[in-house]
């Protein structure tokens, strides 16, 4: 009698010892969410997902899926790779030449005793590859090979998957699309997904929540909105892009001006127009550099987003830096309940030195933060 695998979390906790560094963290991923992890490109996160996959050795460490306890280097437990049943997916998956889309899909499916959470047909609707299953790699596309190892992943049966920059040897303009059907994996599957990335859209797009590793150690670890919009560690991540993550609901689509709203805080913003309907969760990216803080609402502006806040904390770059930045805590609009206990939504603007002593900005201060439409970056959310 086979059954299918049922959801369970993914614990990691694991020592690595890499040339010249020597990486310790831990995270745990729940079924149907994805954790990111994040850190500069010789931080060792691709070797903790080897790891954890059975792929290369561990200094120690536990691994549990569920209650199942899969390594455990102080009771001796170490099981093969192949019994761990965790999908792996790299930019190089390669597939196998002589073998049919078809093929390869159902190539990793051996074990009796385990059945795929979906149908290999259902699986290939999905992904928009059943019109070439009788078709051999070489036939495809970069976008259909990919898709390809993707559904011989998933229909491997696992319990969890791990992601290694998976989309790094795609074309950037093919990216997206496959990037949506990737942030729909984890809920469709309900499956602990963990991905390794080096560009912030992706990260935004698919991860719940994201674990920061510097110098092998876990920096910070939390809900992508609050890391990202973390002034600490915004110029760290993401360079000249950094700033700050909102997570919002479209709420409107004027046809006549080509533009969308969407509700933050209870606070509308304005976007050009996007594809996601009325309802959609969403994600807005906002670059630090370009905003604009003022102390009333500003009545001649071309900014058409007017965000009302409280300052929060003011950091300048040294005495005698250029520049510095100024965290806001957005306002919550009240709900007809009254409730204002919900956590606080920061973002943060970089200033120069001389904008922010001029206006006298301090903590405490209410504020208003400006912003162009043209300046947001919408992201889908589930």
């Amino acid at each position: 009698m086979t059954a299918r695998p049922l959801p369970r979390s993914l614990s990691v906790e694991l020592r690595l010892q890499l040339t010249g560094l020597d990486v310790r963290t831990q995270f745990r991923v729940l079924p149907g969410r994805t954790c990111a992890l994040v850190g500069h490109e010789a931080a060792g996160l691709s070797e903790v997902l080897q790891a954890a996959a059975g792929l290369i050795p561990a200094r120690g460490g536990r691994i549990a899926l569920g209650n199942e306890v899969i390594y455990d280097s102080a009771a001796k437990v170490n099981w093969p790779a192949h019994k761990r049943h965790l999908a792996w997916l790299s930019a190089q998956s390669p597939l196998l030449p002589h073998l049919s889309v078809k093929g390869n899909l159902t190539y990793r499916h051996r074990d009796a005793s385990r059945t795929p959470r979906t149908d290999v047909h259902d699986l290939a609707r999905w992904l928009d590859i059943a019109h070439v299953l009788d078709h051999r790699p070489t036939q495809l596309t970069h976008a259909q090979r990919f898709r390809v190892a993707l559904g011989r992943a998933l229909l491997s049966a696992p319990h969890a998957l791990l992601l290694d920059d998976p989309l790094a040897a795609l074309p950037a303009a093919e990216r997206a699309p496959l990037l949506s059907v990737l942030a729909d994996v984890p809920r469709r599957c309900q499956l602990p997904t963990v991905l390794v990335s080096t560009r912030m859209d992706e990260v935004i797009a698919m991860a719940d929540d994201m674990v920061v590793i510097h110098e092998g150690r876990t920096a910070s670890a939390g809900a992508v909105p609050q890391i990202l919009s973390d002034v600490s560690f915004g110029t760290f991540l993401d360079g000249e892009q950094a700033g700050s993550v909102l997570e919002g609901e479209v709420k409107r689509h004027d046809i006549d001006w080509l533009l969308s709203e969407i509700d933050v805080c209870g606070q509308r913003v304005t976007v050009p127009a996007t594809l996601f309907p009325v309802g959609s969760k969403v994600r807005l990216k906002l670059r630090a550099r370009d905003l604009s803080l003022h102390k009333e609402m500003p009545a001649d502006t071309s900014s058409s987003n007017h965000l009302r806040g409280v300052v929060t904390q003011v950091m300048l770059a040294g005495d005698h830096g250029s520049y510095g930045a100024v965290v806001v805590a957005l306002d919550h609009a009240l709900d007809f309940s009254g409730d204002s206990s919900r956590p606080p939504v920061h973002l943060w603007a970089m200033l120069t030195r001389k904008a922010i002593q001029q206006m006298g900005w301090a903590p405490g201060h209410p504020c208003v933060v400006g912003f162009k439409a043209m300046a947001t970056q919408v992201t889908g959310w589930h």
